[in-house]
């Protein structure tokens, strides 16, 4: 199946609660607070919004930190033109007065806040795995834009699109975006980024290596946050791309607790009737369950910072693990047993 695009810039992340990463202890809070908090009189042009900045944020990571919150907090997914097939005008200067944009105005207004604190910062036209892809798909044309900023020396990729929210598909078959705050796509290492977003010239996925688009397109579709997890490592994948060795991977998730898997099968497909473990390692207060191929949830075992389970699977279907958070149980990993 191939993705057909026929116009730039509509993709949005598939929207999923798990998807929504909240960093409540982030060394961003007061530059966040005050970004949040920006009085409508220094919103009136993008010199404005970045004179603003520029009175509180000192270094480099800080203003595009300030620009991130700025864009996901006042832009929002313009659906009615990506339904309708009428982007309407995405200039810079149109976003910031109507405040909806596809992925095109939400990177071209992003590039001309940062530029005007004085940070160096670039759009991107590429590839992207968000809204309406499946694994496997391919791509026909870009579909997709987004940012770069140099920090300290150093390409960091910005989604500020896939920040401020995701879509599903309604009961028409139209896109519906649900704006929430996602921490993810902020100053995401160009090692992580690439398993979801491409760009079109290869010099700017700033990696010592080139993917090329039928690579780009068999790397398994990872959020960023599934690399601090650590089941895997972008390198070991990026290596495995370039010996066309299949992936089998299990289904991994973005989800908003913070935690270490020390040890899970690293396969999608798991035999019946053999043992496994499962090892989560947490700091703080978690609760972890398996979920059999009879829908039956398994609690952890914990032992002082670390969630336990052994388990043998006698039936063929699904399992899950699954994290309890304050906004309910969420998948992070998902295997097949046969």
């Amino acid at each position: 199946m191939k993705v057909l695009l026929i116009l730039l810039a509509f993709v949005l992340p598939i929207a999923a609660n798990a998807t929504a990463i909240q960093a409540e202890r982030s060394p961003f809070n007061v530059i966040d607070a005050y970004m949040r908090n920006c009085p409508a009189a220094s919103e009136h042009s993008i010199a404005d919004i970045a004179y603003y900045i520029n009175r509180s944020a000192r270094t480099d990571l800080e203003k595009a930190r300030a620009v991130y919150i700025w864009m996901t907090d006042n832009i929002s997914y313009n659906d009615a033109g990506y339904n309708s097939g009428n982007l309407g005008d995405n200039s810079a200067e149109n976003v910031l007065k109507t405040r909806v944009a596809v992925c095109a105005g939400f990177a071209d207004l992003f590039t001309a806040i940062a530029v005007k604190t004085g940070i160096e910062a670039i759009t991107i036209i590429g590839y992207a795995k968000g809204y309406g892809y499946s694994e496997g798909d391919s791509f026909d044309d870009t579909d997709h834009a987004w940012n770069a900023v140099k920090i300290d020396g150093t390409w960091k990729i910005y989604d500020s699109t896939w920040g401020q929210g995701g879509g599903t598909e309604d009961s028409r078959g139209r896109l519906k975006s649900t704006k929430k705050f996602d921490e993810q796509w902020f100053n995401v290492e160009p090692k992580h980024s690439v398993f979801t977003h491409l760009a079109q010239f290869p010099y700017e996925n700033f990696l010592p290596q080139n993917i090329s688009l039928t690579e780009f397109e068999r790397l398994p579709d990872l959020q960023p946050k599934v690399f601090q997890y650590g089941l895997v490592t972008a390198e070991e994948l990026l290596a495995q791309v370039k010996t066309k060795k299949p992936f089998n991977l299990p289904h991994m998730h973005a989800v908003p607790p913070t935690f270490q898997i020390v040890s899970a099968p690293k396969t999608r497909t798991i035999k019946a009737k053999e043992r496994i473990t499962i090892e989560i390692k947490s700091s703080e207060e978690q609760h972890f369950h398996l979920v059999n191929e009879l829908d039956e949830w398994i609690p952890f075992e914990k032992k002082e910072n670390m969630y336990v389970l052994n388990f043998i699977p006698y039936n063929s279907g699904e399992i899950h693990i699954s994290v309890e958070t304050p906004e309910g149980h969420y998948p992070v990993l998902e295997y097949e047993v046969k």
